[in-house]
């Protein structure tokens, strides 16, 4: 897809990342919460580097940065991990960046060969967001009823899977075969 491109995240890139991370419209829909602080996000990308459980990319678009990507290990033993997408800035919410889903879960099921993956959503995301999910192809768990307390507001947790055959069996609908790196596969 034209356009659309997975760079590494570098130390030059921590500002960038801090300061989308932070902001309160997207800090609101993580499970975490992060300190503004540079050096500690340094810290953070460069322990990143050593880790073989987490790949992170940084969604660009026509070759600005609008977004943060992450593939976590959760169970190495058992193929599975989750994914984490923060987007940053309006065109990676327009055009071909929400496509960005179907190049990572090539990643995790070809590049990396896990066979599923389980995502936690909170229910204070946008309902597109939520109702999107089983048209990807994830089949909806169940929701965690006020498990998360974020500032005092008890907030609900949306639980989704996938398997390998599930993404293989609905890819084709995307048109998108390339995972993060841009490696191929038909």
């Amino acid at each position: 897809m034209s356009g659309l491109r997975f760079i590494v995240p570098a130390e030059e890139h921590a500002r960038l990342l801090l300061d989308w991370r932070t902001r309160p419209d997207i800090a609101g829909q993580m499970l975490s919460e992060v300190p503004y602080d540079v050096e500690r996000q340094k810290a953070w990308l460069r322990r990143c580097e050593a880790r073989d459980d987490y790949v992170h990319r940084i969604l660009c678009v026509d070759g600005v940065p609008v977004g943060h990507v992450s593939i976590t290990v959760t169970d190495p033993a058992w193929g599975i991990a989750t994914l984490g997408v923060l987007m940053g800035e309006r065109a990676g919410r327009t055009g071909a960046a929400p496509l960005n889903f179907a190049y990572m879960l090539n990643h995790v099921f070809y590049a990396m060969g896990l066979r599923k993956v389980v995502n936690h959503v909170l229910g204070t995301n946008s309902p597109r967001l939520l109702k999107g999910q089983p048209l990807i192809g994830y089949r909806p768990v169940g929701v965690l009823a006020r498990q998360v307390v974020k500032d005092g507001q008890e907030i609900d947790l949306h639980i989704f899977e996938m398997l390998a055959e599930d993404w293989r069996a609905t890819r084709g609908r995307f048109g998108v075969y390339e995972d993060m790196d841009g490696r191929v596969w038909e």
